[in-house]
């Protein structure tokens, strides 16, 4: 059984569950199988064998402002739309080619131009229910007792500082076993022509390091310089 609900524009929520069709009995050595009854001829619906769900948030510029900003009334809005529609565009000409229309660049009420830095961050988690095989079964409705666990707390986000240049990152928080899980950083810079790409991992169970130079064209992307730590010998940092 699977739900998904996108409750609004940055909230998701997911869930699952499964029920066996066949009842638990015991073997002649006395363990626990799964025998030929069904659990309906019992008059029970199924077994409930677990239960999963995950919740997921994103977290960006227009969030911020919709929590923190200052409200804009109707007619700063329809002034806004009517600006947006003068955007950039392509239109046809008469000797058959397009022309791309310029963008307007929006300025403040000082004359300046607005500022703009995209940015995103996404957390996710969730929590299960299964049968825990380890503890002994209930005799009288042949079944086992439900343990619970949460999921790890899942981070990730990214940030464009400028035209050129974005930095994204992923990271998170393992409950059970209560460490912090393998965090990446990871930098890029449009270098026109190329690329260049720089990632590094202090946290969790590997460490490592790489940074890539490489050509954005297709048919050239074994032209590239790369550095990079060697993973199977997890680096030590002094």
């Amino acid at each position: 059984m699977n739900l998904r609900l996108k409750l609004t524009k940055n909230y998701t929520f997911n869930m699952n569950a499964s029920f066996a069709t066949y009842a638990y009995t015991f073997d002649k050595s006395g363990n626990v199988v799964e025998g030929n009854r069904t659990e309906w001829s019992y008059g029970r619906f199924g077994r409930f064998q677990g239960y999963g769900s995950s919740f997921n948030y994103t977290f960006n510029n227009d969030t911020w402002k919709k929590w923190f900003g200052p409200k804009e009334d109707e007619k700063d809005k329809d002034k806004k739309e009517s600006e947006d529609g003068d955007g950039e565009d392509s239109e046809g000409t008469e000797d058959g080619t397009t022309t791309k229309k310029v963008e307007k660049a929006q300025a403040d009420p000082d004359g300046y131009q607005v500022f703009k830095m995209p940015w995103s961050i996404n957390f996710s988690t969730g929590f299960n229910i299964t049968e825990d095989t380890s503890k002994p079964i209930n005799r009288k409705n042949m079944r086992y007792p439900y343990k619970f666990s949460l999921n790890s707390l899942n981070i990730n986000g990214n940030v464009k500082l400028t035209n050129k240049w974005a930095v994204s990152f992923n990271s998170g928080y393992d409950f059970n076993a209560k460490e912090i899980t393998q965090t990446a950083f990871n930098i890029t810079r449009d270098l026109h022509c190329f690329s260049m790409t720089a990632a590094i991992s202090p946290f969790g169970r590997w460490k490592y390091y790489n940074f890539t130079i490489r050509a954005n064209a297709s048919i050239l992307q074994d032209l590239k310089w790369e550095q990079r730590s060697q993973t199977q010998s997890n680096i030590q940092w002094y």
